[in-house]
């Protein structure tokens, strides 16, 4: 765990994120695109989904398998007062490389959330955070691989189905790119060769518009922000493409449920 926490000092684990809260607080359908582990280091997390909810102490190792939205609980350790958990999404390389080695069927799971103890995984975690303190990128994706198969073996098959290809998915991540780029439809259109009518056409397919996947995609970089550091609330909006402070403060409590400094790390 020591080792774990060290990586929050560590400048070279540019791939994981440090989620420090001061405040308990509840942030309401927190959308999730992809596969992400955690593991929770000071305090306490609950996590729920339509189907699952779990609880985690500190210690316990947390898994999100695909595409979904999360209701996430956070409170600092009531002695220490603080909040500190370590997230990761597992990237294409990961889940990619998984699935050429695990080479087998996978069995229908509808898992969205594995919680379980770090314990578990203690080999794994050692090999991967050692590697990121090294600043030795494959052997941490090496490491994550061999934890990926292991949960498999344990029967977590939903790590590895790979999603049905969403265009939302693809707008979501040119943007997230540049949240404070002013992007209109034509950008859009632009980057990823499709028409205006095409755009909207495949969106309202998937149940989405444009200003919708827009609005989200800045909003995940706000939250990431709050979460990950300690910019006033005005430099957090001005980096998701917010002019004006209220309105970024509205956007986002009608968002998650939640107001910006409900946090506390501002």
């Amino acid at each position: 765990m020591a080792q774990l926490e060290a990586l929050a000092d560590c400048p070279l684990a540019g791939e994981c994120l440090h989620i420090k809260a001061q405040l308990p607080h509840t942030v309401k359908s927190v959308q999730v695109d992809r596969p992400i582990f955690g593991l929770v280091l000071h305090g306490a997390k609950r996590l729920s989904t339509t189907r699952q909810t779990v609880q985690l102490q500190a210690g316990d190792v947390f898994l999100v398998t695909g595409r979904c939205h999360i209701d996430a609980h956070n409170a600092p350790d009531p002695v220490s007062q603080r909040y500190l958990a370590i997230t990761l999404n597992l990237c294409d390389e990961v889940l990619h490389a998984a699935r050429i080695l695990w080479a087998q069927p996978l069995r229908s799971d509808d898992t969205q959330l594995i919680a379980l103890p770090a314990d578990s995984l203690a080999d794994a975690l050692h090999a991967w955070s050692n590697a990121l303190r090294q600043g030795h990128y494959e052997q941490a994706r090496a490491a994550l691989v061999q934890m990926v198969i292991w949960l498999c073996r344990q029967g977590h098959h939903a790590l590895l189905a790979p999603p049905p290809p969403r265009l939302a998915d693809s707008v979501r991540q040119l943007v997230a790119a540049a949240p404070a780029r002013p992007w209109l439809s034509r950008d859009v259109e632009t980057a990823l060769h499709l028409s205006g009518a095409s755009l909207r056409r495949h969106l309202a397919a998937e149940g989405t518009s444009l200003s919708q996947v827009l609005r989200d995609a800045r909003m995940g970089h706000a939250l990431e922000l709050l979460y990950t550091t300690a910019l006033p609330i005005k430099a957090v909006a001005a980096r998701a493409g917010y002019q004006s402070v209220q309105s970024f403060s509205r956007q986002f409590e009608a968002r998650y449920q939640l107001r910006p400094a409900d946090i506390g790390n501002h």
